[in-house]
């Protein structure tokens, strides 16, 4: 038998050490895949399709790119695939699109291509068809698109902000993945499971710095600060607020949180069994008069919120002039007696009786139910009963009729002007007029803004919408959360979105070391 030499022995010993070596190397690491990032946001895709997709997770990913987007500084609409835009009655408009993208399968941008993204978005998706308004789509030249909109919709570029208005080529049959124009292109994607990204080397605003990220998502805030403490993130998005103090004394851990553009609020039911109530604005400044905002922003929201009044808080062209909303119980009591409810000792009865009103609320957003509990308790102060329920999807529950309050959350600075909330939320059918408020001065108001072309007299139309609705008291406007998230220090080029739907997280400018 015939001995090996000592030296072939030595080789192989090393090749198992490197291998082995190899093998463990952290992911953001290995060689054989360069820079890898994994962050875990909140909402999974419903669906592969980027034009019927219900949340943003694709939007997010940096794989595809709207017309028109959103300056994450200023709030307002910017040129993006799109380099300008122009019409002269708001009803007629052209668009000039950005020369020299293409699609990550190779495929140029051209109008064309554009038209058949915007059909098929509105073909396949009603809330897009509702949202864009168009008549017509004509590609004039290669890079030219004329929109004819069925109205004057000087609300249309604006509206093609919304992330299921996404430019991808639709002659791609055969992909398992939207083929977009962004930074990062799909290598594999499970609705269930995690979204694979890599490096889309040919993207015309220059090469992204990370190889690959994998995304996933978890509704649960302590499912995803526990991977980002286990060492299984690099980062997440929006912790909860009372994890905020340990993620920070992490030496490892960076956090940062900004002003967001979605306000906490009190929905009332208009259409339920207690409509006359909710009907008399003194019932409403009464409820009104027991939110104790302060306390909230500080004690449920650890400070990472502002207080808010009215649908518009904050300092933009658009936020109305604040009005004071006075909190006590004293203050509550006199509005509820001069709505016709009977005061007697401090307790407030109806007809005799207790008032009792149900309050739904969630936990997607864990600070609600907490909200919740803050009105309660002074309610109880003063006798009215306020029944917490829970509801498991609250966007189920409400259609259904069965509640007098409701804790809840919406954007409401889209968009630079406020134009989608203000008619999502009280324009007539309403998708998100849960409490189906009609009041024909306020959809006359709705119908002068959404006509009116002129982007100063809009501004100004938005705000004396917004001073309306809380000189009415149609819903109680409580808190603004700041936006949140939380990564490890070796991360770089992450900027928390002021929302998510109307923001990338994952862009070209993101770096992991």
């Amino acid at each position: 038998m015939l001995k090996r030499p000592a030296t072939w022995l030595a080789a192989a010993l090393t090749a198992v050490t490197l291998l082995f070596s190899a093998c463990g190397l952290p992911s953001n690491q290995a060689s054989t895949e360069g820079k890898t990032l994994r962050l875990i946001t909140v909402l999974a895709a419903k669906s592969t399709d980027a034009h019927q997709n219900e949340t943003a997770f694709i939007f997010n990913s940096g794989t595809v790119e709207t017309l028109v987007g959103v300056d994450p500084q200023t709030l307002q609409i910017r040129p993006w695939l799109a380099e300008k835009w122009e019409t002269t009655d708001a009803q007629n408009w052209t668009f000039t699109l950005r020369k020299g993208v293409k699609f990550h399968n190779g495929t140029e941008m051209t109008a064309e291509k554009v038209k058949a993204s915007l059909e098929n978005s509105i073909a396949v998706n009603p809330g897009i068809k509702k949202a864009l308004r168009v008549q017509s789509i004509e590609a004039t030249d290669q890079y030219t698109l004329k929109i004819v909109t069925e109205t004057v919709y000087p609300a249309l570029p604006s509206s093609l902000v919304h992330y299921n208005s996404v430019i991808v080529d639709t002659s791609a049959k055969d992909s398992k993945f939207p083929i977009g124009t962004g930074a990062f292109k799909f290598e594999s994607f499970d609705i269930n499971g995690e979204a694979v990204l890599v490096r889309n080397d040919n993207y015309y605003d220059g090469k992204a710095k990370l190889d690959r990220v994998v995304m996933t998502a978890n509704s649960d805030a302590n499912g995803r600060r526990s991977a980002l403490q286990a060492g299984d993130a690099d980062v997440i998005y929006r912790p909860s607020l009372d994890s905020l103090s340990a993620l920070q004394a992490d030496s490892t851990l960076q956090v940062d949180s900004r002003p967001g553009t979605r306000v906490y609020h009190m929905l009332y039911n208009y259409s339920g069994s207690n409509a006359a109530l909710w009907g008399n604005e003194e019932f409403r400044k009464g409820i009104d008069a027991l939110v104790d905002r302060e306390s909230i922003v500080k004690d449920v929201m650890g400070g990472q919120a502002q207080v808010a009044y009215d649908v518009f808080p904050g300092d933009y062209p658009i936020s109305p002039k604040v009005a004071a909303h006075p909190f006590s119980t004293e203050e509550a009591l006199k509005h509820f007696e001069a709505a016709g409810l009977q005061v007697s000792d401090g307790k407030v009865t109806r007809d005799g009786q207790p008032l009792t009103l149900k309050l739904v609320t969630y936990d997607a957003r864990p600070e609600l139910p907490k909200i919740a509990q803050v009105v309660q308790d002074q309610a109880r102060k003063i006798g009215i009963d306020m029944q917490i329920v829970k509801a498991d999807n609250i966007d189920e529950y409400l259609p259904q009729n069965d509640w007098d309050l409701a804790t809840y959350s919406l954007l409401t600075i889209t968009r630079g002007d406020g134009s989608f909330f203000l008619n999502s939320s009280f324009g007539e059918g309403a998708a998100q007029n849960h409490g189906k408020l009609a009041d024909p001065e306020l959809l006359a108001k709705l119908e002068k803004y959404n006509t009116e072309a002129d982007t100063t007299a809009r501004t100004t139309l938005a705000k004396e919408i917004a001073q309306y609705i809380d000189t009415k008291y149609y819903n109680s406007y409580i808190t603004a959360p700041y936006e949140t998230s939380a990564s490890k220090k070796t991360v770089t080029g992450w900027a928390t979105p002021g929302n998510e739907f109307e923001f990338q997280m994952i862009t070209k400018d993101l770096d992991i070391s």
